[in-house]
């Protein structure tokens, strides 16, 4: 017997053009109806049974229209981003909602969602909200999530967007394919013939990468497949080395090409030292080798211009939620790393008050000579009596 599905919508169509409206072609140059389509989705919300997915995409473009200086004060447009962003990502991942208890982080991780969505809803909710630019770069990034995992897979009878390209197992097997190629050729080059196959392949992968919207993170999934990054044979203790050096000028590369590589990458270092089982041991060499990688990420002087964005909060709560060996030596070298930085030696806090009185000095000097030159004088005594008040002798 077929089983019953109640929709909000009267039939597909419906539903299809909604679709169309929140995420026009490129070809499209009629009016803008992304608010017809939210308020679609709020009638929908009257007649009940309407998917998470949908509601959230209505949210996020709502906040999106909202973003007008002109109309809108930047408290309520910051606000709105919040709510909305919020909801999106709290309906995904609570798990009071969808029964199995797990965490948020790693909820995230089975549903494919970025691990840095739980903690900007994180800090949103319980911290101030985030910068402006923060939030509309995360509410993009939802519209671009919830389209690959929703409404991409919304049938269309002889048109499915990017069918050929979103072939995801496809693009992954090329970028392994890729990857693999130049861990074998690598090795056997000169240094000069080797600078620029690390420039043609790291080409090759972003080309690669734009053929899907989600190929950055395949991108950071590949290099962890295998024995691309860690040698299959490598032994507890081992240095990697060799390793950073081989590959940092290709991963650099490819950051330069993209930054949101680094996010994906350092998100799927952290997600497979702190949630996955097999790598709880304390003499898991294979385990031992990400928090290396982790550690040159957010300490190497190589990654100093893109160590702003690596997600250290992030990575620190993740490690939190797993404490085994390896994610302790991580929290401890970052929160090392934190006060470093914070709280800088007394000698340079001196010196740097020594230069600045000295400065101020010079410049209050200077600027007496000059009043002087012009007739005034410094007063040696100051008269602190009200304007308007004489004096009396």
């Amino acid at each position: 017997m077929s089983k019953i599905l109640f929709t909000a919508w009267k039939d597909k169509s419906q539903l299809l053009n909604v679709r169309s409206e929140f995420y026009p072609s490129a070809s499209y140059e009629g009016p803008d109806l992304r608010s017809h389509a939210c308020a679609t989705v709020e009638a929908w919300k009257l007649r009940g049974n309407i998917p998470h997915h949908v509601e959230a995409t209505a949210l996020l473009t709502d906040a999106i229209l909202h973003d007008d200086a002109q109309h809108n004060s930047i408290f309520s447009i910051r606000a709105t981003y919040s709510a909305a962003f919020c909801r999106f990502v709290t309906g995904l991942v609570d798990s009071k909602i969808h029964g199995q208890r797990k965490t948020m982080f790693q909820r995230a991780v089975d549903l494919g969602l970025p691990a840095s969505f739980v903690e900007l809803r994180h800090e949103a909710t319980h911290r101030e909200p985030p910068s402006l630019v923060v939030l509309r770069k995360a509410s993009q990034r939802s519209l671009e999530w919830l389209w690959d995992n929703y409404w991409a897979g919304v049938d269309e009878l002889g048109d499915v967007p990017m069918a050929e390209h979103n072939d995801k197992s496809s693009i992954g097997s090329a970028l392994s394919e890729i990857l693999q190629k130049f861990s074998t050729e690598s090795d056997q080059l000169q240094k000069k013939r080797k600078r620029n196959l690390n420039d043609a392949v790291a080409t090759q992968l972003v080309s690669t990468c734009a053929l899907s919207d989600k190929g950055m993170q395949l991108l950071a999934t590949s290099f962890l497949e295998g024995s691309i990054l860690v040698d299959s044979e490598r032994k507890l203790g081992d240095p990697l080395t060799n390793t950073f050096k081989n590959w940092d000028p290709v991963l650099l590369k490819i950051t330069e090409s993209d930054p949101s590589f680094f996010t994906h990458f350092t998100e799927e270092l952290v997600n497979r030292l702190a949630f996955e089982p097999a790598n709880v041991s304390p003499t898991n060499a294979y385990t031992e080798a990400l928090y290396l990688w982790l550690n040159h990420l957010s300490t190497s002087s190589q990654w100093a211009v893109h160590q702003p964005y690596f997600s250290r909060s992030y990575v620190i709560t993740a490690c939190e939620q797993s404490s085994t060996h390896w994610t302790k030596m991580l929290s401890k070298e970052l929160e090392k790393k934190g006060k470093s930085k914070a709280a800088p030696s007394s000698i340079d806090v001196s010196s740097k008050k020594r230069a600045l009185s000295k400065n101020s000095t010079d410049v209050e000097a200077n600027i007496t000579t000059k009043l002087r030159a012009c007739g005034w004088e410094p007063l040696e005594k100051w008269d602190g009596r009200p304007l308007g008040v004489s004096s009396i002798n």
